[in-house]
This record gives structure tokens, sequence and C-alpha cells, in this order.
């Protein structure tokens, strides 16, 4: 890929083991400002399931915001996961509840070996599903995944096997980078 001078970054990667959230923040920050998105249309949509340790981070975030007393609307929690059975039913009662909705999608994701345990903020809609095979409809305005398992082996090996420890710091990362960044937009 090859950047041109002056132009925004499409994807961005931020490691949460730096706990410095302050590139994270800024880099939503930016994106919510680009966008010129009012945040009352800002809803979160954290995508997965906590029946599979590498797929619990989207609920994990969701849970978190949700302890967090998050202002904005938030969809996919430990204890009600939006996954690939309901995620068309969920978007869909999104739309018909929401004028204009600003969505922030967030799932885990499969990728390099290198890039395990990094957080990735795209501009782009999310492809949930797309890691195991089972593309979904994407999903999003801006995307957030986190890095959870080796691309290169078999997909229920890498997220079956993945660190609860890892993905819950991502969880941590993620959601206090949320937080943070509503009081600067």
């Amino acid at each position: 890929m090859i950047l041109l001078k002056n132009k925004p970054k499409i994807q961005q990667y931020f490691f949460p083991e730096d706990r410095n959230h302050t590139l994270f923040v800024q880099a939503l920050t930016q994106e919510m400002t680009r966008q010129q998105t009012a945040l009352s249309n800002l809803i979160f949509l954290c995508i997965g399931t906590d029946k599979i340790i590498g797929d619990c981070l989207g609920p994990l975030v969701g849970a978190k915001l949700l302890d967090m007393d998050c202002p904005f609307p938030i969809y996919g929690t430990l204890q009600s996961p939006v996954h690939a059975a309901n995620l068309s039913l969920i978007t869909k009662k999104i739309n018909d509840s929401y004028q204009h909705p600003y969505l922030i999608a967030v799932d885990a994701a499969v990728g390099s070996s290198k890039n395990i345990g990094y957080i990735s903020l795209s501009r782009s809609p999310l492809s949930p599903g797309k890691g195991i095979e089972r593309p979904l409809s994407p999903v999003g305005h801006l995307s957030v995944t986190g890095i959870v398992g080796d691309a290169a082996l078999a997909v229920e090996q890498s997220l079956t096997y993945t660190s609860l420890y890892r993905v819950n710091r991502m969880a941590d990362f993620i959601a206090e980078g949320i937080m943070d960044m509503r009081y600067e937009v």
C-alpha cells in the first residue's frame, strides 16, 4: 500500500501493552471530527460471542463500556451478545430506532502473527465472520478490531486457544480509549 502525503491513514495500529491511550484517543477523535459526526448519532456495535475466548472481545468491550457508564448506546455485551445469528436483526433495529446512526463496530480478528495483540482502527466497515469464512454483511462506519489470533493457523485453534488475559487487556484499552474520546470530540 502506498501512503500519499497529507492523506489521513485509512487503517492504524495501536499496541495496548504501551498503555498509552493518547494516540488511540486522538485517532478516534480525528475520525469523528473528519466525519463531522454528532455525538447524538454515535452507537457502538460490539460483535462476538462469550462462548469462544478469541471471539469475546466485542462483548467484553460492550460490558466494560456499560460498567463505565458510557453515555452512548451499546449493542453487544457479555450478557446480550451480538453475533452471526442476530447481527442482521440488531442492525435493522438500530436503523429503525435512530436517525442517521453512526456505528463504530468492535470485533475480534485474526491476522498476521506479528500483529497479534494489536488494535486496529479502520475508516471502513467491519466484515464480521470473514476470519472464520462465514462472511456477513459489512457493518459500521468506523471499525475497531483486536487481533487475537494467527490467520495462518486453523481458525478454531487460533480462537479457542487465545489468551483471555490478552483479550481482556485489549478490551480495557479499547473501552478506556472510547471513554476518553468522548470528552475530546
